[in-house]
């Protein structure tokens, strides 16, 4: 099942417990049934999370922004090779 997960970009879940929130504002995760233990920014937790409580976490792909993402970089991209005065064959331009 995982498999096609990863090929159909599926969203994924895992249930984690908030353990603490450290100065610095760094939140300690424990994943899962295995208790591993991660740390994120405690601004992403829900307001009015504390200590013990269960959190439910997805991670989806956002397709939408790697594709802006890809389109700024390659209009960059032709911006710097028209400004370096690079041809259409050539890779290398100025800075």
């Amino acid at each position: 099942m995982a498999e096609e997960s990863e090929k159909t970009g599926k969203p994924k879940r895992t249930r984690a417990t908030l353990d603490r929130v450290e100065d610095g504002g760094r939140a300690v995760l424990e994943l899962g049934d295995d208790g591993e233990q991660v740390e994120v920014p405690a601004a992403l937790l829900p307001e009015g999370a504390s200590d013990g409580d269960h959190l439910l976490i997805t991670v989806a792909l956002d397709k939408g922004s790697r594709a802006e993402a890809a389109e700024r970089i390659k209009s960059l991209r032709e911006r710097l090779e028209r400004r370096g005065g690079a041809t259409p064959d050539q890779k290398d331009f100025k800075l």
